[in-house]
């Protein structure tokens, strides 16, 4: 039996450090492990093929989405959830469709989460893995599971509607904020509207500041807003046209500059290196000091203009 069989079967141990070492080392060999974990995933008989669609998330080899795709289909719940997680990671949009399908898993929840407590579902973890997709189609399917009766379903949807972050994701956390009833539920919605402030996001945010029945929900809509008009107004890069436009003689002269320095090369480099070599940065200095004297002197005119007289108030006018 070679290594990667050896850790394959040891991820089936009782002894949890067994499983999770021989998982690590799996993750480490890389794609050298990928087909037999495949193999495994796809074997029935196999206990530990939770684990295994999990490891092939972890490795991150595109080999294995078409069998994590099949495995949402599995007869066990916990393949589907670890299947779904994984092709989260995988960040490949041919499992967009067939996680759409898995948000309306019927199964009963598998069990706890150690973090939140609330009962994992493969609906939360399409979710999830929807969300790391960045799936803009998969929004109104996500609308639908804002009022599914289990909170960690809701979480994880409104996580994924929050890293989507459409206007089509925001607007629906923002229709459906009113709706919710778990204080921290309503909180990481606020959180993500914050995140995408264009002005439906920015109305819904007053709205929330003004009217929510939660004290400490207005409170954080009122700190966001407060942030809104403090912060200064972000500057509109110059696109590469406006620049052109901006400063043809540089776009001129280094075109002109490059043009001498390789036809010096092509010339003569086959009769005097060292003289080529020197007549090249000779032209470079030159174009380069031509620049900076022009940058200086708009710099300079820029400050020797006068300043404009401002409109005087009514009270100087009297």
């Amino acid at each position: 039996m070679d290594i990667i069989a050896r850790l394959i079967e040891q991820l089936a141990s009782e002894d949890e450090v067994v499983r999770v070492q021989a998982g690590e080392f799996l993750i480490q060999m890389g794609s050298a492990a990928v087909r037999p974990l495949i193999e495994t995933l796809q074997n029935p008989n196999y206990p530990a093929r939770p684990l295994v669609a999990s490891t092939l998330g972890q490795i991150g080899d595109r080999r294995a989405v078409d069998p994590l795709i099949q495995a949402l289909r599995d007869h066990d719940k916990l393949v589907r959830y670890h299947a779904a997680l994984a092709l989260g990671k995988l960040k490949d949009k041919r499992a967009v469709k067939p996680l759409i399908y898995a948000l309306f898993d019927e199964m009963p929840p598998i069990g706890p989460d150690p973090l939140t407590g609330d009962p994992m579902t493969v609906r939360a973890a399409a979710a999830q893995a929807l969300g790391e997709l960045k799936a803009a189609e998969a929004v109104p399917a996500l609308k639908v599971l804002l009022r599914d009766e289990n909170r960690g379903v809701r979480r994880s949807v409104i996580q994924a509607l929050g890293q989507i972050g459409t206007k089509e994701a925001v607007v629906a956390l923002a229709e459906a904020i009113q709706d919710e009833q778990d204080e921290a539920l309503q909180e990481l919605m606020v959180r993500f509207i914050a995140r995408h402030p264009f002005s439906q996001a920015l109305e819904t945010l007053k709205q929330i500041a003004q009217s929510h029945p939660q004290e400490r929900i207005r409170q954080i809509a009122k700190n966001f807003l407060d942030e809104f008009e403090t912060s200064p107004a972000p500057s509109t890069p110059l696109s590469d046209e406006q620049k052109a436009r901006k400063s043809p003689f540089r776009f001129l002269s280094g075109t002109i500059a490059a043009l001498l320095i390789a036809g010096l090369f092509h010339l003569g480099w086959k009769y005097n290196r060292y003289a080529t070599m020197v007549a090249a940065g000779v032209i470079s200095a030159i174009t380069f000091g031509i620049w900076r004297h022009r940058h200086r002197s708009k710099q300079n005119q820029t400050l020797d203009m006068p300043l404009q007289p401002s409109t005087p108030s009514r009270s100087e006018t009297a």
